[in-house]
Parts: C-alpha cells; sequence; structure tokens
C-alpha cells in the first residue's frame, strides 16, 4: 500500500492545525509501514492509541480555531470528527490476529478516506476565514475591502453604478433646489410687491381724504364737500382691495407677520366711518380731524416699514425700502397739504401749525436724501425728470409762500382749494412714480421666476437624459463582467459534476476575464484529453477487438447499448450529445424541404436551492418530475433532451413562433402546476423558456440555440417564470 504524501493544497494557513494534519498522515503512514513488515498487534495498538489522542486534540483545536475566525463550527465536522474516533476504537475490534495484514489494510483504507475527505470537504472552508482573520485593518482601504467582500458580485455592480452616478444625482439636485429657492424668493417678492402696492393706495386715498376733510372743516368752498364724497369712494374702493387681500392671500412663515399686522391694521380701519360721521356733523376740530385719519394712516406706514424689513431678495430689498420710503414721503406731502389746507381756509396759519409745517418740509428733504440712497442712478434720474415739472414748481410756490407768511404771523391769501390741487398733484406725482417702482420689480420677479423655471426644467430634463444614458452605459458595461463570470461559474461547477461540453463564449476577451476563460477551456479540454486517454489505455488493442467482434455479432444488444448511450441516464430523455445529432438531422431536413422550425431552452428555476435544502437526492427526483412533465406537454414529432445540469433543449418541427411560445406557454404553466413533496414539505417549482425560430439561411442549429440561450437569460433576467423570443438579426 502507497503513503499518503503532504500536499500544500491541503494547507488550510493555520500552521498549528496544518501541523496536526501532518502528524496524523505520519500516524497513518507508521500503519501502512507495519503492513509492508511482519505486523506486531502491540505496535497497531499503539500507534492506534496516539493517533486517537491526536484526533481528540485536533477536534478541540479545530473547533476553537472556527470560533477564533467568525465561524460557527458545523455538525457534520463534529459528525466527522467522532466517525473518524468512532473508527479508530472500531478498528481495535476489527483486528484478526490470524490475518493480521489484510484487516491492517482494511482498517488503514477507511482510516486515510475518512481524514482526507474531511481536510478537503470541511477544513478547507476554514482556510478564507483564517486569512481574513490575519488582514489587520490599518486603513479605510482595507477595511472596505473586507466589507465589500461581503456583498455579492452583482449587488456590487449595481452599487458601482449607483455610486458612479450619485455625484451628479448630487450636482443637479443641488441645481434643482437653488433654481427652486430663486422661484419661491421671487414669488414671496411678488406677493409682498403686490401687496405693499394696495397698502401704498390705501394710503394715498385716505392722505387725500384727509386733506379734504381739513379743507371742508375750515373753508366756506362746497368744492370740498363734493370732492369729499368721491374720495370716499376711492378711499373705499382701496380699503375693500387691501381687505380681500389679508383675507385671500396667504402668507406663510416669514411673511406671516406681515398678514398679523395687515389683518390688524383692517381691524383698526373700521374707525373710519365714525371720523367721518363726526366730520359731516362738523362736530370735529380741524386738528383732531388731522390726528385721527394720521393714527390711521401711520399704521399703514409702518405695514409698508415692516415689508421693507422683511424681505431679504437681492435686488429686491433696496427697491422695497425706497417704496417705503415714498409712502413716508406721501403721508408728510399729505399732512402738509392738510395743515396748509386748514390755514390757507381760516385765511392764517397758528404758531403750531407753522412750526408743524418747518418739521413736515424738513422731513421730506431727509427723507429724498434717503431714497437716493436705495435706488441706483438711473431711476434717480428718472425721480429728478419727474419732479422738475410746472406741477412741482406750483407746488413749491405755494408752499413757501404758506412759510413766509407763518413766520411773520400774516394772513394768507390763497385760495384753500386751489392750495389743495397743487400739493395733490405732487403727492400723485409721488405715488405714480412708487408704483413705477413696484412695477419694475414685479417685472424683475417675472423675469428670474422664468429663469429659474427654465433652469429647473433644464436640470430635469437634461440631467435626466444624461443619467439615463450613463446608467444604461454603466449597466452594459457591469453587465459585460458579470456574464463570463456567471458563465464561468456555471462551467466550473458542470465540470465538478463531471460535465464537461460547457463552453464559455467569452475568450476572445483582451482582458482578465478573457484570460479566466481560456484557463477554463485549459481545464477542460486536458479533462477530456485525460479521460479518453485513460479510456484507451484500459481497453487495450485485444480486448477492444474482442468487444467489437462480440458486439457486432449480437445486434440487439448493440442497439441496445447505443440507446443506452444516447439517453440521460438521469431523466430517461435524450442527452446533449444524441440532442445535437437528432438536431442535424432536422436542418438537414429543411434544408431540402421548406419548413418551419422553433427550439426552446428550459432552465429550472433556483435548482441549486434545492440541491442545498433537501440534498441531491431529491435534486435528481426534481429533474426527473420535470423532463416527465415538458415530455407530456410535446408531440409525438418533438424533440425533448437534457442539455446541461438543470437545463433541457425541445426542438418544434412545422412550428411557427406563435406555436412555439403557445407551446412553451403550456410546458411552464404544467412545471408552475406540479406540487412535489419532499419529506412532510411540499414544494413548487417553476422554470424559465428561452424561444426561438430556426432560418432557413442558417446552415447549422448553432445561431439558434445561442438565439434560444440569449431570450432564456433575459427571461431569468426579468424575473424567472416566465418566456421571452428573441428574433433573428
Amino acid at each position: 500500500m502507497k503513503k499518503i504524501h503532504w500536499d500544500e493544497g491541503l494547507s488550510i494557513g493555520e500552521s498549528a492545525l496544518d501541523e496536526e494534519h501532518r502528524q496524523l498522515i505520519a500516524l497513518l503512514n507508521s500503519l501502512i509501514d507495519l503492513i509492508d513488515e511482519s505486523p506486531d498487534l502491540e505496535r497497531v495498538h499503539r500507534i492506534l492509541d496516539e493517533l486517537e489522542s491526536q484526533a481528540a486534540r485536533h477536534s478541540r483545536h479545530e473547533e476553537t480555531f472556527s470560533v477564533h475566525a467568525g465561524a460557527a463550527f458545523k455538525e457534520e465536522q463534529r459528525r466527522e470528527h467522532h466517525e473518524f474516533r468512532s473508527a479508530i476504537i472500531g478498528a481495535r475490534s476489527q483486528l484478526n490476529p490470524k490475518d493480521l495484514e489484510n484487516s491492517l489494510i482494511d482498517l488503514t483504507e477507511s482510516l486515510v478516506s475518512l481524514l482526507i475527505n474531511h481536510i478537503i470537504d470541511q477544513d478547507l472552508d476554514l482556510a478564507p476565514l483564517l486569512a481574513e482573520r490575519e488582514v489587520k485593518e490599518h486603513s479605510l482601504a482595507e477595511f472596505l475591502v473586507r466589507r465589500f467582500q461581503k456583498i455579492s458580485l452583482v449587488r456590487g455592480l449595481e452599487m458601482l453604478v449607483f455610486i458612479s452616478l450619485l455625484p451628479m444625482l448630487v450636482f443637479a439636485g443641488m441645481i434643482m433646489y437653488e433654481a427652486w429657492q430663486v422661484a419661491v424668493r421671487a414669488n414671496d417678492v411678488a406677493h409682498l410687491a403686490s401687496f405693499s402696492e394696495r397698502v401704498g393706495n390705501l394710503a394715498h386715498e385716505l392722505q387725500k381724504e384727509r386733506g379734504l376733510s381739513a379743507g371742508y372743516l375750515t373753508s366756506d368752498d362746497k368744492a370740498y364737500r363734493a370732492a369729499l364724497t368721491l374720495q370716499r369712494k376711492y378711499s373705499d374702493d382701496s380699503l375693500a382691495q387691501l381687505s380681500r387681500s389679508v383675507t385671500t392671500q396667504r402668507l406663510e412663515n416669514r411673511l406671516s407677520t406681515i398678514g398679523d399686522m395687515a389683518a390688524v391694521a383692517m381691524v383698526r380701519m373700521k374707525r373710519l366711518e365714525g371720523v367721518r360721521e363726526r366730520v359731516d356733523r362738523n362736530g370735529l376740530a380741524p386738528q383732531v380731524s388731522f390726528n385721527l385719519f394720521t393714527e390711521l394712516i401711520s399704521e399703514l406706514t409702518g405695514l409698508s416699514n415692516q415689508i421693507a424689513n422683511v424681505s431679504r431678495h437681492e435686488g429686491a430689498s433696496e427697491l422695497f425700502q425706497a417704496n417705503a420710503i415714498l409712502i413716508h414721503l406721501g403721508e408728510m406731502a399729505g399732512q402738509e397739504r392738510a395743515v396748509n389746507a386748514a390755514a390757507f381756509g381760516r385765511g392764517k396759519l397758528t404758531p403750531a401749525e407753522y412750526r408743524l409745517l418747518v418739521t413736515l418740509t424738513s422731513e421730506q428733504q431727509s427723507l429724498k436724501r434717503q431714497f437716493r440712497t436705495f435706488v441706483n442712478e438711473e431711476t434717480w434720474l428718472t425721480w429728478q425728470q419727474w419732479f422738475n415739472s410746472d406741477v412741482i414748481t406750483d407746488y413749491q410756490r405755494f408752499s413757501d409762500y404758506a412759510l413766509e407768511q407763518g413766520s411773520d404771523r400774516a394772513a394768507l391769501s390763497i385760495d384753500s382749494y386751489t392750495w389743495f390741487k397743487a400739493a395733490t398733484q405732487r403727492i400723485n406725482l409721488i405715488r405714480d412714480f412708487q408704483r413705477e417702482l413696484i412695477k419694475q420689480l414685479l417685472k424683475e420677479m417675472s423675469r428670474q421666476r422664468s429663469r429659474s423655471t427654465a433652469l429647473f426644467m433644464a436640470t430635469v430634463f437634461g440631467g435626466g437624459a444624461m443619467v439615463l444614458f450613463i446608467g444604461y452605459m454603466a449597466l452594459q458595461l457591469a453587465r459585460s463582467i458579470r456574464l463570463p463570470i456567471v458563465s464561468l461559474t456555471e462551467g466550473m461547477r458542470g465540470l465538478t459534476e463531471g460535465d464537461k461540453t460547457v463552453r464559455i463564449p467569452f475568450s476572445s476577451r483582451q482582458d482578465e476575464l478573457g484570460d479566466m476563460v481560456s484557463a477554463y477551456e485549459t481545464f477542460r479540454r486536458k479533462l477530456i484529453r485525460s479521460d479518453v486517454l485513460s479510456m484507451g489505455q484500459e481497453l487495450k488493442p485485444l480486448a477492444t477487438s474482442r468487444y467489437a467482434l462480440a458486439l457486432r455479432r449480437t445486434t440487439e444488444k448493440g442497439e441496445e447499448y447505443k440507446r443506452l448511450a444516447s439517453i440521460d441516464a438521469l431523466t430517461g430523455v435524450s442527452n446533449r450529445r444524441e440532442f445535437m445529432a437528432l438536431a442535424k438531422k432536422e436542418v438537414s431536413r429543411l434544408q431540402r424541404h421548406e419548413d418551419q422550425l422553433s427550439v426552446l431552452i428550459l432552465d429550472v428555476d433556483y435548482f441549486k436551492r434545492i440541491n442545498d435544502t433537501y440534498g441531491h437526492s431529491e435534486g435528481d427526483r426534481v429533474l426527473k418530475i420535470v423532463a416527465q412533465s415538458i415530455a407530456a406537454a410535446l408531440r409525438e414529432a418533438d424533440v425533448l433532451g437534457r442539455i446541461g445540469g438543470e437545463e433541457f433543449a425541445v426542438l418544434l418541427p412545422s412550428t411557427d413562433e406563435t406555436a412555439a411560445q403557445v407551446t412553451a406557454e403550456r410546458i411552464r404553466s404544467a412545471i408552475e402546476g406540479l406540487r412535489i413533496q419532499i419529506g412532510e414539505q411540499e414544494i413548487q417549482i417553476t422554470i424559465s423558456i428561452g424561444v426561438t425560430e430556426y432560418q432557413v439561411t442558417e446552415s447549422l442549429i448553432d445561431p439558434a440555440m445561442l438565439r434560444a440561450d440569449k431570450a432564456l437569460y433575459q427571461a431569468k433576467h426579468g424575473g424567472r417564470n416566465r418566456i421571452c423570443f428573441e428574433r433573428p438579426a
């Protein structure tokens, strides 16, 4: 019996465990040495004692290392350790002193098989875990590599695509958010501007009503009465407009303060009716009427100041400040108009009125200087052009006259209503200029809204198209990586099961994946060559001749052997070689006769999960049931073959693509309706099917098989338990 030689391929990367494996092999080699010598029963028992002790120590050490490596010590490992030690114990009773050599050979062969199978099937699984334990996480890169190793290839490729798109998505999101913020701010400013315009309108109308009320109370001119009646209508209209704005125009967040102040102002405006009634009855002194109207107007000027303070929009805040100044300037001019109207109606200024006029004149000059600081050069030049008119000249002449006469306490000879009209024209100019500012502001906000909306839409559609394009390209790149790896996995799994027919169509790639495919193909061909040559060596020439002669003489047996060689031993359907031979015949027939042929490739969904969960024997039973169900759904002329592990193929003669898809659906429904009992559980399985139609212009079946396989991949990728059809290019 040959000795066991240690192969470094058995190493699991842990020196202590490897050394224990070497010691166990050395002890088994000691038993083998005894076979070639004269076996001594006492020496055999001594070696078995040492072997049992070493096996027990090794079992404890292996369990400890498994825990340290972060892996649970599997029950199967424990069972195999126990079987090995039990075999040693049982060997003592099986040793036959009369035939010690033969019993020692049986014992040693059993122990060698148990040990080597355990190392290969169980202990080698510890190697990657122990290797990971040795990696020190010094850097972020090593930390990430270890974490990413726990992610599947497909999920990793999906994450790679997402990570590559993430910066672009974030950047597009920032642009969209900024555009949205600009639009929101512009919308807020537009609301404020509209609201501010209504506040200014009401203040302007109340100023006129205050001046007319003062003239009415101090002058006998009937023009005041008619003008006051008309003016009250204008004031009521402006008040109604502002009231509707307060009720319907919701000002939220930081604009809510404006809404609250406006609501309070509307409540206080209800006092206006009482003031009017007392004016109509001449039940108010001119100064009291002036003060009551001024209080109401002050509510509005305060509201305009608050609007200017709240606005923080770039380019709009200064215009709101300028607007508030103009409203305040109009109020000062209105107070001046009311004071002088009363004085001209009375015929002179009182000392208090004179002091008030001086104050009002000074404040107006100050407000004009402030206004200059909040507007640009173009707006200021427009202001000067507006206020260098005859209207302003008449007003200034009357105002200067009142101040000169008031300083000397002299009588005033100008008609009160003449003054009122001149002052009103000036105030109207101020109000018109204020409206022009609001109009400019609304125009600018509309432009900003349009620009931000255009930017938002361009980002959504342009960025979206770019993201879709890059995402599509990245997914195709990921798919080009995934397909060879999946094919390699299937091919290597086939080799482990003895299936050397799997070919991988990616060897032309000029990269690492192409090298892997080439290495697989080289290994596959070496296995085929080795199998063929070993068969030739075993069947020596004379034996081969005898076998051929006997086969020729027994035709019936020869046909039986031929039949057995053409069917799949597990499922009873045609094997891959027979299926391809029949396909070749069918193609040859189609070349001679015009007819149709469709091809199906079918794959059991999640079959590996069945094998892993219930074992290979139950998996084989499932394949038999699937093959029987497929065959039952086919016609007698159709050809069914098993071409891979859980993969089947069907030839449908005289069948176009529509009929082929009907047949495929019949098969899919039949498989989906199966309920297979495994132990106490009942499982349901499904199948994915790729369908194509053979073209007469194709000299081989291979292009149609490739199309059907591509359609099968689409069905798998699309969610399984479905049918996909691939038309010829």
